[in-house]
């Protein structure tokens, strides 16, 4: 009974705080395209994301509704590797939301940042060309906007990130711009991140329609003898269409309680026609 209840709390507390925490961190994954897999698999293995470049050829007058009816489609392997950290938890921490909250906070921040990296990885001009846009956040305004659309007029759809240097040059002067979430300036979606860390150095900034980049995940393979020694878990929803697994285990030798929260994930370019960088200008 002490097990489920401190499993229960866990799991709705890291719910609730991955919504806030998470959401302006992974938020972003809705936006491309992601395949999370069946069946568990170990760190390192890859997943088939196929994501789909063109349509079919239109006919006129067709003499047969089958022929040329095959998509443009490309499979993508993306490895995807396991992303955990574990802590220490006291009793006093598990008694209380306000400490548990706080707890499970600061260490999904960690997990965020290392999910955010995994899926910036790709996000060079070796996969996507020369940026679109260089340009200093000083010299930035909403005019540069115009340049990247226009260099990606031709995407299924058009949702940028900007670093928050970038994103605050376009906070609302009236009400054409207001909704900076969504449809602001003629994008599907215009978002601030400001973890660029994994990205290639230069880059703040990227427009790109759902194929562009290819995202997987899954459930890391454990040892069934394993799992039932844990005291508990769980998995736990993170924003864009994530899984989290949640676990608690105490170290006999020490009577001292752990957590980890583990997800596994990876990125790779998908189609590199369907992306554009921005850079820093410097």
């Amino acid at each position: 009974m002490a097990n489920s209840f401190a499993a229960a709390l866990a799991v709705d507390t890291l719910a609730e705080e991955s919504i806030t925490t998470l959401g302006p961190v992974l938020g972003i994954i809705d936006n491309f395209s992601l395949d999370v897999a069946l069946a568990p698999m170990a760190p390192g293995n890859t997943v088939q994301v196929e994501v789909c470049a063109g349509g079919a050829i239109a006919q006129t007058n067709p003499s047969s509704y089958t022929s040329n009816s095959d998509s443009t489609k490309i499979a993508r392997a993306v490895a995807v590797d396991q992303h955990s950290i574990s802590f220490k938890v006291t009793q006093a921490e598990l008694n209380s939301g306000h400490r548990l909250r706080s707890l499970l906070r600061k260490n999904l921040q960690v997990i965020g940042t290392a999910a955010r990296n995994a899926i910036f990885a790709p996000i060079t001009a070796a996969n996507y060309g020369a940026a679109v846009l260089d340009s200093t956040a000083a010299n930035f305004d909403a005019t540069d906007l115009q340049t990247i659309w226009g260099a990606c007029k031709d995407f299924s759809q058009r949702h940028l990130l900007l670093d928050g240097s970038y994103y605050s040059k376009l906070l609302p002067t009236n009400a054409d711009s207001f909704a900076l979430g969504g449809s602001a300036y003629g994008f599907d979606s215009l978002r601030m991140g400001n973890l660029w860390t994994g990205a290639e150095t230069k880059v703040i900034g990227f427009c790109g329609s759902p194929d562009a980049l290819a995202i997987a995940s899954g459930e890391a393979i454990m040892d069934a003898d394993i799992q039932d020694q844990l005291s508990f878990y769980e998995p736990v929803e993170l924003p864009g269409g994530l899984t989290a697994y949640l676990s608690s285990w105490t170290d006999l030798g020490t009577r001292t309680r752990y957590m980890n929260i583990s997800v596994m994930l990876g990125a790779a370019v998908g189609d590199g026609t369907a992306g554009a960088l921005i850079t820093d200008g410097t």
